[in-house]
């Protein structure tokens, strides 16, 4: 082989190979990002399909418990919201066998469309008649939330327990209409 055709051979693999890595940048690259970007949405599509079908195949189950919270929801009129109120907290009490030493109750009105009656209560009572009441609170239909408590110790050995909670009842801005 002589010097030229060595030349020329060399000239050639050069350029090939400047010219697949030319290719590589331009085309292959950008094509393997543009694939992984539309694996990526592709995937989180099937996601949302697939929840989407989740939601559909619970839509009655979903429906159903709206319902039941709109049916449960605290009446428009606030005198009527307060007794609704105080009619579970009486419930729980008696079930409970607690004895509340201060209640204070505060509508408060939320900007997301919808207002709480906020309590604060001291109670007192003993560790069974407290988780009593806990467990009342939190398995009444009412719409309430437990939102935070602290239980100490009124005497020596831990027998007569002390309790302040805050707790709110949800009243829905619901017309009355769809309510029934």
């Amino acid at each position: 082989m002589t010097d030229r055709q060595r030349l020329t051979y060399l000239k050639i693999g050069a350029i090939s190979l400047v010219s697949l890595l030319l290719l590589d940048w331009i085309i292959i690259s950008p094509a393997i990002d543009h694939w992984s970007a539309q694996s990526d949405r592709i995937g989180a599509l099937r996601q949302k399909v697939q929840r989407g079908r989740q939601l559909l195949d619970r839509q009655n189950a979903i429906r159903e418990r709206w319902a039941g919270m709109v049916k449960a929801n605290l009446p428009t009129e606030v005198s009527a919201a307060e007794h609704a109120a105080y009619q579970a907290i009486g419930r729980w009490v008696s079930v409970s066998g607690i004895s509340f030493t201060s209640l204070s109750p505060q509508w408060q009105t939320h900007d997301e469309g919808y207002q709480t009656y906020e309590c604060r209560a001291a109670a007192t009572g003993t560790q069974a008649s407290l988780a009593r009441f806990i467990y009342e609170l939190e398995t009444d239909p009412i719409p309430v939330s437990l939102d935070e408590f602290e239980i100490a110790t009124r005497d020596e050995h831990g027998a007569a327990l002390t309790m302040t909670a805050r707790f709110s009842f949800l009243r829905l801005n619901i017309p009355e209409k769809e309510t029934q």
